[in-house]
């Protein structure tokens, strides 16, 4: 009776330990495996200021402004004033005014029609080429049509030249030139004029008279 008794208390003892064990084996088995390498988190998108890219190569260095130029300033245009003149229409052309005008009159008529006064108060200009640093000129009377020689050509002509042609519809001075005697040479000569309106002719003018 006493080893029934005992057997049973073992049996017993026996099964709730198996029944522990499985427990613990099933509680380990329902917890996730960690993997023991890192899983690597995908990079993150680098984000780009595009404004600020696209206005830097949107800016331009700007080079300096360049001086304007002054060099009509450094004559007293003022001292050989024209008269005043309300241009109201124009005269017929006048050929037979100037020997050498017909070789030229093409550009004399078109300047002329499509010009209005631009020297003295009077007068239309028409300049072109006369060969290599070589211009040369004409001038038309809107009142009479009659036609003069401007100052120019080979006499007034030099090979290093600042300028040429200088004028204004209110001065009778005109710059033929302003020269150098090479692109190294600091002083400068003039080849300057002043129409005399009673006379119809240029009068050369020293540079004491046009400063």
């Amino acid at each position: 009776m006493k080893i029934n008794s005992l057997l049973i208390l073992f049996m017993a003892i026996a099964l709730a330990s198996c029944k522990e064990k499985k427990e613990a084996v099933k509680a380990e088995t329902s917890q996730p495996v960690l993997a023991d390498t890192v899983i690597a988190m995908p990079p993150e998108e680098l984000k780009t200021d595009t404004a600020a890219a696209d206005e830097s190569e949107n800016i331009k260095t700007e080079e300096p402004a360049a001086e304007p130029e002054t060099i009509t300033d450094d004559f007293a245009f003022n001292k050989f004033p024209s008269a005043n003149y309300k241009f109201v229409k124009k005269a017929k052309l006048d050929f037979s005014s100037d020997e050498g005008a017909y070789n030229f009159r093409t550009r004399i008529k078109d300047a002329y029609e499509s010009g209005t006064p631009n020297f003295a108060s009077y007068y239309i200009t028409v300049i072109f080429g006369c060969g290599a640093s070589c211009i040369m000129g004409m001038m038309m009377d809107v009142r009479d049509g009659k036609i003069y020689g401007l100052p120019l050509g080979e006499e007034t002509s030099c090979l290093f030249a600042d300028d040429r042609a200088i004028f204004y519809p209110d001065s009778r001075l005109f710059i033929a030139s302003i020269c150098r005697e090479s692109n190294e040479a600091e002083n400068v000569y003039y080849h300057a004029f002043v129409w005399n309106e009673q006379k119809k002719v240029f009068e050369k003018v020293e540079e004491k008279d046009i400063k």
